[in-house]
């Protein structure tokens, strides 16, 4: 199937743009390519910003309620939420919009969380900063309006890394007890050998040495790429973990490695429900202003997460 015509127009737009390759470039100018959040389809009726304690310092949170639910429930089931970037361009106002979709759409409180990034905080710390806002949050549901019992956890890209790594570190808390995970095209390995990367791996967006320099500026060195909470797609046994939806893009460089985590989930008999968007690119998901197929996405994953908060 070719790209889809809305992702056609994209990269013949981007093509013309004259960027240095990615040996010359500096977090500080990728930061400032980011482009601004979409507006949410599903406005939330209260959006809140915290700061919360975790390594001996404090990070944002920003929580999202949906527009009915302070109605229904003095306690909402929660998605926590970390944001793609490559563990080292994104923000909470870049996911605003999809924050707020996603709220709306699963009738759930979204807490997306601010964690560190690199270079200056370098894995395992926007690891450790995931787990610790995760552990925060549930030990806080009741202060944050959110069911204890009822908390996924959700991520694309870098963000669903983190995502993935805090729910196989969660499996050793007994405090700590996530329902569901939401990944939306997540890094699973320090790795660039796969068949998408030679397929993909130009032209379409997220290119292989974009990836490469994310993991440069992530990893303080290449040992720590093997480690499973930075390639969570090296841990040899995944009984336990939550059921999963995973969310795909069929021209993404990362697919083949998605795929072959969610092949590891199953052989650990976790319950995995896969969404391929085969015409769509990476980073595609938060981009409803581009992408007709980037909402009817968010609203996907929004039901799916819906019928798992009020399943028996």
């Amino acid at each position: 199937m070719p790209v889809h015509p809305q992702v056609a127009q994209y990269l013949e737009e981007i093509a013309k743009i004259d960027l240095p390759p990615f040996d010359e470039m500096t977090p500080e100018f990728m930061r400032s390519t980011l482009t601004p959040s979409p507006d949410p389809h599903i406005p939330s009726s209260k959006i809140e910003n915290r700061s919360i304690p975790v390594n001996g310092t404090e990070i944002p949170i920003r929580l999202y309620t949906p527009p009915e639910a302070q109605m229904k429930k003095n306690e909402l089931p929660a998605l926590v939420f970390f944001h793609g970037g490559g563990w080292v361009i994104g923000t909470l106002d870049a996911y605003d919009g999809v924050c707020q979709d996603l709220a709306g759409t699963a009738g759930c409180k979204v807490i997306s969380v601010d964690y560190r990034m690199a270079p200056e905080f370098p894995y395992p710390v926007p690891f450790e900063d995931s787990y610790l806002a995760t552990e925060w949050i549930s030990a806080h549901a009741s202060e944050l309006g959110i069911d204890r019992q009822q908390i996924a956890i959700g991520g694309d890209s870098a963000g669903g890394n983190l995502a993935t790594a805090v729910a196989l570190k969660a499996r050793q808390s007994e405090s700590l007890n996530l329902v569901y995970q939401l990944l939306v095209y997540p890094v699973t390995n320090y790795r660039f050998d796969t068949e998408s990367y030679q397929r993909f791996g130009s032209n379409y967006f997220l290119t292989k040495r974009a990836m490469e320099w994310f993991w440069e500026q992530y990893l303080p060195d290449e040992s720590a790429g093997r480690e499973i909470y930075a390639s969570p797609l090296r841990c040899k046994n995944l009984t336990g973990m939550p059921d999963a939806l995973v969310i795909t893009a069929g021209y993404d460089p990362l697919y083949s490695e998605v795929v072959q985590y969610m092949d590891l989930l199953r052989k650990s008999d976790v319950n995995v429900e896969h969404q391929n968007y085969e015409d769509m690119i990476h980073g595609f998901f938060r981009r409803s202003d581009l992408y007709d197929r980037a909402y009817e996405a968010v609203q996907a994953a929004g039901e799916k997460l819906k019928q798992i908060y009020t399943r028996p």
